[in-house]
């Protein structure tokens, strides 16, 4: 039994910590964030108080690391997957 609790916990760490774990990812300016929203469509990616609209691909350009938090839908509430 504490073996499954052992399991479950690093489980559930490994994708907390993962923040791309199977989202599509926004590009933003210097930002790059994960979001839910559908490649091809608005995004937001936040960091240290600033938000900087973007547009949402399947990955990262290379040699791009995720840097920032989803900004939500913000200044383009109208975009699909907003809700």
């Amino acid at each position: 039994m504490r073996a499954f609790s052992v399991a479950a916990s690093l489980c559930a760490a490994i994708l907390v910590s993962t923040p791309a774990f199977a989202l599509n990812i926004c590009q933003a300016g210097k930002l790059t964030c994960a979001t839910h929203m559908p490649v091809g469509g608005f995004c937001e990616c936040t960091s240290h108080g600033t938000t900087q609209d973007g547009t949402v691909v399947p990955k990262p350009s290379q040699n791009r690391k995720v840097n920032s938090t989803a900004g939500g839908c913000g200044t383009n509430p109208g975009a699909p997957g907003c809700k």
